[in-house]
């Protein structure tokens, strides 16, 4: 509740006894605030007809400000999976460049199936992205991580660091 509180005081106005009196009152977003309207906010004592304009014209800066903020978010995402997809075909080239006669056969075929794996469950992340924005930076830091050193890496060890990097990548979706 604090939280919530402190988050409405920053509409200018509002200090700590109306901030908890909208949460009381079950407003506790500027999104409900805004959706309240005049009518819903007449009914929280302290409020005159004044504020009550000044307070919905603050909220929908608030909401328009907070739009913005998670779509350029969403861009930086989108941005941070491509260049692990990039990463990811690097990792692929520089390993049948190194290991040309280990990855003609089998492990070759697994190999290429995880590559395939990952740039999918990567390609499922981009599709979370508007969802789960906060969780997905985490994890795709994470994924970085765990793709930085695999391109002068040995075999087991790329095989290794991808699947590592798949499933964290799974905690997206899954």
């Amino acid at each position: 509740m604090k939280r919530r509180t402190k988050e409405l005081q920053k509409l200018k106005g509002v200090g700590v006894t109306l901030s908890r009196r909208f949460v009381e009152a079950g407003y506790d977003t500027f999104a409900k605030i805004a959706a309240a309207g005049e009518e819903g906010l007449k009914k929280i004592q302290g409020l005159t007809p004044g504020m009550i304009q000044s307070i919905l014209a603050q909220t929908g800066v608030m909401i328009e400000e907070a739009q913005k903020c998670k779509s350029e978010k969403v861009v930086e995402l989108k941005q941070k999976t491509d260049s692990l997809k990039m990463q990811v075909q690097n990792i692929a080239l520089s390993v049948r460049d190194r290991f040309k006669d280990e990855v003609a056969g089998k492990i070759g075929r697994k190999l290429e199936k995880d590559i395939g794996k990952i740039i999918s469950s990567l390609d499922k992340v981009e599709g979370e992205l508007e969802t789960k924005g906060k969780k997905t930076g985490k994890v795709l830091a994470k994924a970085e991580k765990r793709l930085a050193n695999l391109a002068d890496a040995n075999l087991k060890r790329v095989d290794t660091g991808l699947k590592k990097a798949r499933k964290s990548l799974k905690r997206v979706y899954a």
